[in-house]
C-alpha cells in the first residue's frame, strides 16, 4: 500500500518531540494521522477510547522514552504501542523495548508500507495470545522437533525443510508451526520462502541466559502463511556468535512455543548438529540420487551408530529419485542399512517455485514433487514419541 488515501488512519497517532520529524510524518500521510509532542498528550486520548495504536517517534527512542510508552501500554490492554528507531539506536534500548511489551520496534524513517506491515504484525500477534488463553486448549502437550540434514551440500534439504514446515502449515495451525534456520553461515531459509527478517538468530542469542520466550516471539519473522521464521545469520561471519549450548536452549524453548519446530541444518556433522540430534524427535536425513551423496550419507550414519543414536528416529528421503544416476534404491538401501521411507522425483518446477519465493505445495500442489512431500509431511506427523528407553542410549546430549 503506497497511497496515502487508501491508509485508514483513523485511531493512529504518532508522537515525537522533533518538529521535523512530526512535519514529515504529516506529509507522508497527508495530515490524516494525528501528531503529538509528547507521550503524555497521549495519554488523553488512550483513556478517552479514540486511540487504538500510538507509534513512538525516533527522538523519543530512549531509554526514558521506552519508559514512558510502556506506561502508556498498561493503561488499555488492547493498545498497540510501536516504537519508531533509527538503525543506530543503542541495543538496550531495543531490548528494553521489547521486554517491556511493545508491540514492535520498526525503522525509521516512517512510511505507509512500514505502518501497514506492523498494524498487520500486531494483529497476527493478538489472534496467537488469543489461542494461546487459557480457556483454549493447546493441540499438544509439547512440541515436536523436526530435523532435516543431508551429508552433502546440495542435496536439497532446504527444499524439504520448506515444503515439510509448509504442509504443516497448512494441515493444522501455521501460527504453531516454526522452521528454524540452523545453516548459521550460508543459510537459504528465509531466501527460499522470500521472508525479509528484522531479527536473526543472534539476536536471541546475545541475550544469553536473559533470553525468555517473549523476547524470542519477537525475533521470529513471519511469513505469508502465518508461520513463524527464525532466520540465520545475515553474513557468515556471525556464526560464531551463536554458542551451542545457547542454539539448543533456544530449541527447547521453541518446543515449549509451538507444536512443530522444523529445523534446516548444515551439511557438515559436527557439535551443533549432534546437539540438534539430541533434541530432534524426527530426523529426515536427504540423500540424493548421487554416489558422493550416498558415500557421505553412509559415514554419517555410521558414526551416528557409533554414538548409539537410535536409528529408529531417522527417516531416510531420496531427493531426485527419478535422475538417471542410475543407482539401484535397494542397494542404496543396503549400503545405508535404513530402507528408504520416501521419495521426492525431480521436475523443472522445483527450480522454478525456488526463485518464486513460492514453495512447490503451495505454487503446484497437484504436481509430483508436491505429491510427495505430502507423504514425507505424513511420515513426519505419524512417527511416534521415542520411549525414554531410547533417550537413555544417546551419549552426546546437551
Amino acid at each position: 500500500m503506497s497511497n496515502p488515501s487508501d491508509f485508514d488512519a483513523e485511531g493512529i497517532v504518532f508522537v515525537d518531540s522533533d518538529e521535523e520529524t512530526r512535519r514529515q510524518t504529516k506529509e507522508i500521510f497527508e495530515g490524516r494521522v494525528q501528531l503529538l509532542e509528547s507521550i503524555a498528550e497521549a495519554e488523553d486520548g488512550v483513556l478517552s477510547g479514540n486511540v487504538d495504536v500510538v507509534f513512538i517517534g525516533p527522538s523519543l527512542a530512549t531509554a526514558e522514552g521506552v519508559a514512558e510508552a510502556s506506561a502508556l501500554s498498561e493503561l488499555v490492554p488492547d493498545l498497540v504501542v510501536i516504537l519508531v528507531a533509527a538503525t543506530d539506536v543503542p541495543g538496550e534500548v531495543l531490548r528494553a523495548a521489547i521486554r517491556s511489551g511493545l508491540s514492535d520496534v520498526v525503522e525509521a524513517p516512517l512510511t505507509i508500507a512500514a505502518v501497514t506491515e506492523a498494524l498487520r504484525a500486531a494483529e497476527r500477534t493478538s489472534r496467537r495470545k488469543a489461542a494461546a488463553a487459557p480457556e483454549a486448549p493447546k493441540p499438544l502437550s509439547e512440541g515436536r522437533i523436526i530435523t532435516v540434514m543431508a551429508a552433502k551440500g546440495g542435496s536439497g534439504k532446504t527444499v524439504f525443510a520448506s515444503n515439510v514446515a509448509t504442509l504443516l502449515a497448512r494441515w493444522g495451525d501455521a501460527g504453531r508451526v516454526v522452521i528454524a534456520d540452523a545453516d548459521f553461515q550460508f543459510g537459504d531459509v528465509a531466501l527460499v520462502l522470500q521472508v525479509d527478517p528484522k531479527h536473526t538468530v543472534v539476536n536471541a542469542a546475545k541475550e544469553g541466559e536473559r533470553l525468555d520466550n517473549q523476547f524470542l516471539e519477537t525475533v521470529l519473522a513471519t511469513h505469508s502463511s502465518g508461520m513463524r521464521v527464525l532466520a540465520a545469520p545475515l553474513e557468515p561471519a556471525f556464526a560464531d556468535e551463536v554458542p551451542t549450548v545457547t542454539y539448543t536452549r533456544i530449541l527447547g524453548m521453541l518446543r515449549e512455543m509451538f507444536d512443530y519446530v522444523v529445523v534446516d541444518t548444515a551439511p557438515s556433522l559436527d557439535e551443533r548438529l549432534l546437539a540438534i540430534l539430541d533434541k530432534s524427535d524426527v530426523v529426515l536425513f536427504v540423500v540424493d540420487m548421487d554416489l558422493p551423496s550416498v558415500k557421505n550419507a553412509k559415514l554419517a550414519l555410521e558414526t551416528l551408530r557409533i554414538l548409539n543414536y537410535p536409528s529408529n528416529k531417522i527417516k531416510l528421503v531420496l531427493n531426485r529419485s527419478n535422475s538417471k544416476a542410475r543407482l539401484d534404491v535397494d542397494e542404496i538401501e543396503r549400503s545405508l542399512r535404513l530402507p528408504i521411507s520416501a521419495s521426492v522425483p525431480s521436475d523443472g518446477l522445483l527450480p522454478a517455485s525456488i526463485n518464486e519465493g513460492i514453495p512447490i505445495v503451495e505454487s503446484h500442489p497437484k504436481s509430483k514433487p508436491a505429491k510427495a512431500f505430502e507423504d514425507v509431511t505424513q511420515i513426519v506427523m505419524d512417527t511416534r514419541q521415542p520411549s525414554q528407553d531410547e533417550n537413555k542410549k544417546r551419549r552426546f546430549g546437551r
